[in-house]
């Protein structure tokens, strides 16, 4: 699971609609795009879908080419070998000036397993230790199961027995998204790690699949 508490400001690029909920619910969706610039000075045009309240009345404020503010819990996964990221609000979806600065920032919880690699240690420029590691979500769609990685580094490092090359982890810390050669990098600042407890997780079974490091 890679669930994170974000506000992201982008163009839409498909005009909002009413859809409804296996409850019965109306709700509007629709797609934004937010333009991202990697280090290496590459660029890509992340998708993001969102959903939030509304109704046909609600949907029509929300047209293609729209620059739009929406903050909420976004979850990231991947289908197809395709990353998906899917925010829901419950608060109001400001309008802005074409001229607002796109941005995609937030907080990350996440759950998973750590990669066969482990653990680095290292220093920073000043000497400071600090750790990263990769570690990946798993998701499931029917008989198939997909692995999204992230990589993280943590500042404050710990020496834990849970923490560990292909231990399950839970992390918080801050959401960070990069681009490598215009490829999407989800990576993630790290504020805490604790060990996590599949038997208290649903959909447990099967998850310890293995994945390639």
């Amino acid at each position: 699971m890679i669930k994170c508490n974000v506000t992201a400001c982008g163009t839409i690029s498909s005009s909002a609609e009413e859809k409804q909920s296996k409850d019965g619910e109306k709700f509007i969706s629709f797609g934004m795009i937010v333009p991202l610039l990697g280090k290496d000075g590459t660029a890509k045009e992340v998708w993001v879908t969102v959903s939030a309240p509304g109704n046909k009345e609600a949907a029509a404020s929300y047209s293609a080419g729209r620059k739009v503010t929406v903050s909420g819990v976004m979850y990231i996964r991947k289908h197809d070998g395709n990353i998906y990221l899917n925010l829901r609000t419950d608060t109001n979806i400001e309008v802005n000036e074409s001229t607002t600065n796109d941005r995609l920032e937030g907080s990350m919880e996440f759950r998973g397993k750590v990669s066969k690699k482990g653990i680095k240690e290292l220093k920073d420029k000043k000497g400071k230790d600090f750790q990263s590691f990769a570690a990946f979500s798993s998701d499931k769609e029917g008989e198939n199961r997909e692995f999204t990685w992230v990589s993280f580094v943590n500042f404050s490092p710990i020496h834990e027995d849970y923490f560990a090359a292909e231990k399950y982890v839970e992390v918080h810390g801050d959401l960070q998204l990069g681009i490598f050669k215009g490829e999407l990098q989800i990576e993630c600042k790290v504020k805490s790690i604790a060990a996590w407890d599949l038997n208290k997780t649903a959909d447990a079974n099967g998850i310890a699949q293995t994945a390639q490091s």
